[in-house]
Parts: C-alpha cells; sequence; structure tokens
C-alpha cells in the first residue's frame, strides 16, 4: 500500500525526470571528457616521486636551563600556525636555492635537456598570441630554484610531527636526489635562521643596555636638581610638616564652626525668649527684692483703699510708691535683657571671625599642600624611572649572558636542531603519474557533474511545457489526456534529421483506426473518456479545438478524437475552420472545391449538403472549402452562428471545429462563442508557458465556452511514471477499456434521454 509522497519525494522524482529529459546532455559530457582523460594520458611523460620523511619538534634540545630567542606557544592556534609555518618553508624559495646550489643544477646535463625541451603543455601556450612584455634574464641558478619547486610537494603526517618531502621527476633516480637535498637545504636553512637570529638578539642586546645606562645617569641628574629647586626633604606623609599642620588646621576650623554654631543658637534663644522669662532676670537678686517690695506696696495699697477713698493723702502717697517701685522693676528687667542680648551677639560675632581667620589659614596651607603634591608627583616620577630603568638594565645584561652561550651551539650543527631525518629518499620504481584510471575515474565523474549541471541549465532556461504536472501548474485549467509522441522518443540526432511538420502529421493523423492498440490510440480514448464524462448526462455537442501556436497537433487531434468517437458508434462531424491554412481534406484525402466558406458566403443555404464522407464508419466531414480574403469576417456573421445548430438537426452526436492558432488569429475567439466547450492542445516540448497563458487568456474573452486542456506530443520515454503506463496495450486490455467507456456512453446517453 503507497503510503503518502511527501515533498522531498516529489523533488527528488522531478530532478531524475530532468536528468532522463537531458540524458543525452549527460551522456556527451561523460563520453566527450572520458575520452579526453584517455588521450592526455597517453600524452603525458611518465612522471616518478621519491619521498624524504622528517620529525619536526616545536622545540630544540634543552642543553641550558634558559629560554631562547623564540618562546614556545602550546596553544591549539600556535600549534598549527608553527607547523603550517614550516611547511611554507620547506617550500621556499631559499630553501630551493640551497638545494640546487647543492646539486649544481644550473650545469646540471638532465636539467640542462628538461629546459631546452619544454613539454607540450608549454608549446600550446607559447602559440596562443599575447602581448610581449619587457624580456628580464633570469640567474641560472633562480631558474633552478623554480624547477626545485615545481617539483616538489610538502605532505604532512595527521596527528603527528611527521612531513613528507616528495619531489616529482621523469628521472626516478634524480627525484630520490632531490628530495634528500631539499630536505637537508631545510635543516640547514633552520639552523642558520636560528642564530643568525641569536646574533641579532645578543647585538641588539649589547646596544640597549648602554642605551639605558646613559638614560640612568640623566634621570637621576634630574632627579637632583628637581628636589634642590623645590626644597623637597621627603614625600613621604608621615614626615611630611605641610600636611600635619593642614591637618591641625583642619580639626581647629571644625571646633569653630560648632562654636559658632552653639553661640547662633544661644542667641536664636535669648531673641526668642520674653523679657521676664530670662533665667538672668529669674536668678537676679536684685529683680527678687523689687518684686518683693512692689508686692508689699500693693498690698498695703488695697488694705487701704478699702478703709479710704482714692483723695485720702496717705492712699494718694502709697499709690505714689506702688508706680515708683513698678517702674524700678522694669527698668532693672529690661537693663538685664539688654545686657544679655549684647553678650549673646559678641559671642556669635567673635565665633564668626575666628571660623573666617581659620578658614584664611587653611586656604594658605591647602595650597601649599597642592604644591608639595605636585612637585611630589614629578619627584616620585623621576624615582621611579630610574627603578625601573635599573630594572631593565639588570634584565638586559642577564638575557645578554645568555645569547654569548647559546651562540656557542652552532658548532653542533644538527644536533641541536629540532629537525630529524626520519627515512631518506629512495629511487621509485613504477611511475607516479599519468594514472589513467584515477584520470578516467576524475574524467567521468566531472563530466557526470557537468553534464547534470547542463542538464539542469537548459531546463531551467526552458520554457515550454514538457509534462502534464507543468501544465498543471501553468494555467488553472484541468489536463483532458495526454498524448505520447507517436513513434517512441528519438535520440537527438535522430530529432536533427526529423520530417517538417506537415509530412510528420501524416502519420499520426489516422492512428486511432489505423493501431487501435497503440499508446497513441489508448490516449485519444482516454480524451474521449475525458470529453463524455465532463457533463454527464449532457456531455459536450459542439467542440472546437485549437491550439496556442502553430503546428501544435491540433489537426491530428481532432481527427483522433473524431474517430474514437465514431467507434463508439456516434455519429461525428468534422468541421475544418481553419480557413486560412486548412488540412483536413488532405488527411482523409477528400475534395476541397466546397465546404464552410462556401455555405458562408451564401452560395448554399443547407450546409448538409457540403458534408462529405470520410469512409469511416459514423464520420463525416465538411472541409473549408476556397480560402476566402476574409476569414474572420465570414467567421463573424450569423451565419456561423447557426452552423452548429443546423448541422446538429441532421442527427450529429458531436461536431469537432478544428481552427486556426489562437496567438495567429482572432478566428478560434469567435468560433468559441458559437459552441459547449473548447480543447486547447499544448505540444510538449515546443510551447511556451506564456504562450498558453496567453492563449487560454483570450479564449477567456468569450464568457461561454469553457475549455480543456491536451499535452500533445509527450515523450513519456524521458518521464518515468509514464514509461510503463504508454507501453503496448493487449487485446484483453483494450476490449476491458472499451466495455468500460461503453458504459460511460450509456450513462450519458440515458441522462441525455431523461433531461
Amino acid at each position: 500500500m503507497d503510503g503518502p509522497t511527501s515533498v522531498e519525494d516529489i523533488d527528488l522524482r522531478g530532478y531524475w525526470q530532468i536528468l532522463v529529459r537531458r540524458r543525452w546532455v549527460v551522456y556527451l559530457a561523460v563520453i566527450g571528457l572520458g575520452l579526453l582523460a584517455l588521450v592526455l594520458s597517453f600524452l603525458t611523460t611518465p612522471q616518478y616521486r621519491s619521498t624524504t620523511t622528517l620529525q619536526i619538534a616545536r622545540r630544540s634540545p634543552e642543553i641550558f636551563n634558559f629560554k631562547d630567542v623564540t618562546t614556545t606557544d602550546y596553544g591549539w592556534a600556535a600549534y598549527s600556525d608553527f607547523f603550517q609555518t614550516q611547511y611554507e618553508i620547506i617550500a621556499s624559495g631559499p630553501v630551493a636555492r640551497i638545494a640546487a646550489e647543492r646539486l649544481e643544477l644550473p650545469s646540471h646535463p638532465d636539467f640542462l635537456v628538461t629546459e631546452e625541451q619544454p613539454g607540450w603543455l608549454a608549446r600550446v601556450k607559447a602559440m596562443i598570441p599575447r602581448k610581449r612584455g619587457v624580456r628580464v634574464e633570469q640567474d641560472p641558478l633562480d631558474r633552478a630554484a623554480s624547477r626545485v619547486r615545481a617539483a616538489l610537494e610538502v605532505l604532512p603526517v595527521r596527528n603527528s610531527q611527521l612531513v613528507r618531502i616528495s619531489c616529482t621527476d621523469a628521472d626516478p633516480n634524480f627525484a630520490a636526489t632531490l628530495a634528500n637535498a631539499v630536505a637537508d637545504a631545510y635543516i640547514h636553512f633552520s639552523i642558520e635562521s636560528l642564530y643568525s637570529t641569536t646574533d641579532q638578539a645578543r647585538e641588539f642586546l649589547i646596544d640597549q643596555s648602554g642605551k639605558v645606562k646613559r638614560e640612568i645617569g640623566a634621570i637621576e641628574n634630574r632627579l637632583q636638581e628637581y628636589g634642590e629647586s623645590r626644597r623637597i626633604i621627603s614625600v613621604s606623609d608621615s614626615t611630611n610638616l605641610t600636611l600635619q599642620a593642614l591637618q591641625e588646621i583642619s580639626a581647629q576650623r571644625t571646633a569653630a564652626q560648632t562654636a559658632v554654631a552653639r553661640a547662633e543658637a544661644a542667641r536664636r534663644t535669648v531673641l526668642a525668649t520674653g523679657s521676664d522669662a530670662l533665667p538672668e532676670v529669674l536668678n537676679s537678686n536684685l529683680i527678687a527684692r523689687l518684686r518683693a517690695d512692689y508686692a508689699a506696696y500693693e498690698a498695703e495699697y488695697s488694705e487701704e483703699s478699702r478703709l479710704f477713698k482714692d483723695s485720702w493723702p496717705k492712699l494718694q502717697t502709697l499709690a505714689s510708691r506702688l508706680e515708683q517701685a513698678r517702674q524700678r522693676l522694669d527698668l532693672e528687667v529690661q537693663r538685664i535683657n539688654e545686657q544679655v542680648r549684647a553678650a549673646a551677639d559678641a559671642d556669635y560675632e567673635r565665633a564668626v571671625r575666628q571660623v573666617d581667620n581659620l578658614d584664611l589659614l587653611l586656604a594658605q596651607h591647602e595650597q601649599a599642600a597642592q604644591r608639595m603634591k605636585r612637585d611630589a608627583v614629578e619627584f616620585n616620577n623621576l624615582q621611579s624611572e630610574v627603578r625601573e630603568k635599573r630594572e631593565t638594565l639588570n634584565a638586559l645584561l642577564a638575557r645578554q649572558n645568555e645569547m654569548t652561550l647559546s651562540t656557542r651551539l652552532r658548532d653542533l650543527d644538527a644536533t641541536s636542531s629540532n629537525i630529524r631525518v626520519m627515512e631518506r629518499a629512495q629511487p621509485p620504481t613504477a611511475p607516479f603519474r599519468p594514472n589513467t584510471r584515477l584520470n578516467l575515474a576524475v574524467a567521468l565523474a566531472l563530466g557526470l557533474i557537468l553534464g547534470v549541471a547542463a542538464a539542469s541549465l537548459l531546463e531551467h532556461l526552458d520554457n515550454t511545457i514538457n509534462s502534464p504536472a507543468e501544465l498543471a501548474r501553468a494555467v488553472a485549467l484541468p489536463v483532458l489526456a495526454v498524448i505520447p509522441r507517436y513513434g517512441g522518443s528519438p535520440t537527438p540526432f535522430a530529432r536533427a534529421r526529423r520530417r517538417p511538420s506537415a509530412e510528420r502529421g501524416s502519420g499520426i493523423d489516422l492512428v486511432a483506426d489505423r493501431e487501435a492498440h497503440s499508446a497513441v490510440s489508448e490516449a485519444y480514448r482516454g480524451l474521449r473518456t475525458s470529453i463524455l464524462l465532463s457533463n454527464p448526462g449532457h456531455p459536450p455537442r459542439l467542440i472546437v479545438l485549437t491550439s496556442a501556436l502553430p503546428e501544435d497537433g491540433k489537426t491530428s487531434t481532432v481527427l483522433n478524437l473524431g474517430i474514437v468517437l465514431a467507434q463508439l458508434g456516434r455519429r461525428v462531424l468534422l468541421v475544418d475552420t481553419d480557413l486560412r491554412r486548412p488540412r483536413l481534406h488532405r488527411a482523409l484525402a477528400v475534395t476541397n472545391r466546397r465546404g464552410v466558406s462556401t455555405f458562408l458566403s451564401g452560395l448554399v443555404d443547407d450546409p448538409y449538403e457540403l458534408v462529405v464522407p470520410t469512409g469511416i464508419d459514423n464520420l463525416d466531414v465538411m472541409t473549408s472549402g476556397p480560402i476566402p480574403p476574409n476569414p474572420s469576417e465570414l467567421l463573424n456573421s450569423p451565419t456561423f452562428a447557426r452552423l452548429g445548430t443546423e448541422l446538429l438537426e441532421h442527427g450529429y452526436d458531436h461536431i469537432l471545429f478544428d481552427s486556426p492558432p489562437v496567438l495567429s488569429v482572432s478566428d478560434p475567439v469567435i468560433i468559441a462563442s458559437s459552441v459547449d466547450s473548447g480543447i486547447l492542445v499544448v505540444r510538449a516540448g515546443r510551447t511556451p508557458r506564456q504562450s498558453v497563458r496567453l492563449a487560454i487568456a483570450g479564449l477567456g474573452r468569450t464568457g461561454r465556452c469553457t475549455f480543456g486542456l491536451v499535452l500533445n506530443e509527450f515523450d513519456a520515454g524521458a518521464q518515468a511514471q509514464y514509461q510503463s503506463y504508454y507501453g503496448q496495450r493487449r487485446p484483453d486490455e483494450e476490449a476491458t477499456d472499451s466495455g468500460t467507456e461503453s458504459a460511460a456512453d450509456s450513462l450519458t446517453r440515458a441522462g441525455g434521454r431523461r433531461a
């Protein structure tokens, strides 16, 4: 049981169909590149490869316990960079020059012969015309080094410290000698590079040591002069007199501010308190005595006033004494109040003056402290600079001594290097290239890739309809049938020799009558079934068949559809309304002296007089007649509008109109307005998508006729899912299908009777 098809399966199936359809492009690419690889392999001079294996350690042997000039970084990035750098050094020009010089390649006989006889590729390049530049004479040793680099290949062994140095040459002995020479040259170059760097570093250290000594002396002189000019005794905070005085003044100022706050509070209290409520008044003995006298006078006056009148002399004397006592009491209270307030004001002003004096003194000491700080900063900088310079000098002297000892290791040569020869090169016994099998395999693979890419590109550039799925995606109309290509799927060479379309059509025009069991005939019977079941009970009777472009196979579709309909016992009439290039009369071998143009011109009143038998049971034809000068005007007349109705009255079940292409003339649009339904024939691999869309848009302006699609000349061999389906039909399958269609015909006839 088949499960649901995923989107990925559909995409892969579509790609496979593209490759099958364009298979000849893939074949040509694979065969062409395969032949080219074989020819080049046979023309190439055999080359031999010899290999020397080296071990490259990241560090040299540690004879001393101090570090060398170059440090070792054990990070992964540094590990990769180190070995990649060594590989580039092996393949560099200086190493190749040393090897060429040791082998005396400029005077080597094999080298001279190779220089004088360039290869076939060099000769081909020399034949290409190009602008000649200024010719520069090259040193023979440089030319030899270039040849060494051309023959050299550096191959690191993965996950190890080993590297293989391979050299390729037509002479196996020379290849081995060259590989060993490159390895020796690399070791020599590494040692010289290491110790030349050490010598340079030692000279640099000597120069820098003298320079640092001179700088230390100059800085110490500046330090002494600066301390004397600024009178700096000590820059330490614990022994600095200015900072100590500043701290004491700051503490006194804080205490003075506190006193001002207390004096101001006392002054505000005095001002806010009443005269009688002041503590000084309440605690004064004089005020107490005066209040006692006043109370005595007041008591005596009250006693006497109950006995005597106010005019009595003694009573008046008592009143005068009482007033004097009160005035004296008030005067004394006022005097004490003024004294207390004056004292509070004096205390506040004295405290404020003290704060102002301390602020002035504090500002003076702060300026002095800031000045001293600035001077101390420069003084400290000079002291720090002296200390740093002395530390640098000590490090330079120590490193200088180490470099002197390290330079003496040069005499040990290879034993002090981090490179060892693990295996020296030996002359090979078999050639390294050409590898004919590998070249052929690579060429076939590249040919396959190139062929697939070319097929995909051609498919992308192809804007024609090639399959039913593409046709269904291009337009929103039903695909009624797919007519396979008559005669199978030809090769590209056969396509180039195909006959003109008029001759090709003659073979398929009556195939449904001649070859009833062929795949093409079966496809036309499928079209017949689609038409009969398109409207069960009321199948279309007036049907127009057209195409977007000429030579899409509409006439052959009209003929074969009429034949298969007639095979069901239905009366079918073919009407050739292509009044410009008619072809039905040639396909059926009938006369074309009279026809549609004769009726439309008014020369015949009854169109049935123009009907001609075809020799096929139940199938008649009305040819186009003489070609008129104004086809569109004749088809657009009321006479043509009643042509189909009058012909149906003579007992025809179906009338098929063969019309011109839609995009060529407007006749199909006119004909479509007078029929029930239409069929647009699309030729696979020829009709562009845009042409189909434009044709559908033009036919849609009629508003009455419904259209379906027929894909003609479909290459079933290029579509995997259609290959088995469009095989040769067996008689028993034909009988079964005929019975099915007969049943469908019976249903449609019964529906017509009920209607």
